[in-house]
């Protein structure tokens, strides 16, 4: 786990959908074989050029799986964003291979109920649904849901898929963590906005992810770049109260003097 922070603590949580609430293993294969069909079918290729197209995305997630969007490497070979969407839509199923996960159930429930959390995927909102409900989630899970329609021609990494979430949620920038599976995708946009974030490897390092947002406890191996200025502040003081000793917690002060600086 590598943590991110910028000495705020959080007044919302940003999740990443693939790879970080499910196992990127479920998600990358399904999506390599879409895109070599969608080649295929709507590009007129060989079988042979589109396993060469994706032997260069497949080896581009070896060597940079941080960096590497699936959805950035095919606007990159032409291909419209609705075009990308509606394919995708109709030829992939990711939620049938999933079964329900307990424990990342009852990690985002346990900080929810002290920090809003939303999630902000690259998914059709239909799809999403599905593989939420699959992992035991659905909508009333999170405070607030953006997909690629509620993005429009932003999807992640632009930072503006990035903006909608934080007008959707009310929140400012330098108050938000994103956690995710990708820096370059799921947390550094928001850090060139002002906020901070967390990468996992996967949803089995989400217990250790949001003992960080809760408490500002790291384990043995965490990669840490900021020792957090709010450790111990979340928890026990929830961030739903709106306030941080008895200051509207918008207004970034507590008893007169600027919040966890």
């Amino acid at each position: 786990m590598r943590v991110d922070g910028n000495g705020r603590a959080p007044r919302l949580v940003i999740f990443d959908l693939d790879g970080t609430l499910y196992p990127r293993e479920a998600y990358v294969d399904q999506v390599l074989g879409v895109i070599a069909r969608m080649f295929v079918e709507l590009r007129g290729v060989s079988q042979q050029e589109a396993r060469a197209a994706l032997a260069e995305l497949r080896q581009a997630m070896r060597d940079d799986w941080d960096g590497t969007s699936a959805t950035s490497f095919v606007l990159g070979h032409g291909f419209g964003i609705e075009q990308w969407r509606d394919y995708r839509h109709r030829h992939l199923s990711i939620a049938d291979g999933l079964t329900a996960d307990a424990v990342t159930v009852g990690e985002l429930s346990r900080l929810r109920a002290h920090v809003p959390i939303a999630l902000l995927t690259n998914n059709a909102r239909a799809a999403a649904l599905a593989v939420l409900a699959r992992i035991g989630l659905g909508r009333d899970s999170f405070d607030a849901l953006l997909a690629a329609e509620d993005v429009g021609d932003t999807p992640k990494p632009d930072v503006g898929a990035y903006a909608a979430v934080l007008a959707a949620a009310g929140v400012s920038a330098e108050y938000a963590w994103a956690v995710g599976d990708r820096y370059d995708i799921d947390v550094g946009p928001l850090r060139r906005l002002g906020g901070a974030g967390i990468v996992v490897s996967g949803p089995e390092e989400l217990p250790s992810a949001v003992a960080w947002l809760l408490d500002g406890r790291s384990a043995p191996g965490d990669e840490v770049n900021e020792v957090p200025a709010f450790a111990g502040e979340v928890n026990g003081v929830s961030a739903r109260d709106g306030e941080v000793n008895g200051v509207p917690a918008r207004d970034g002060e507590a008893n007169g003097a600027p919040a966890r600086q």
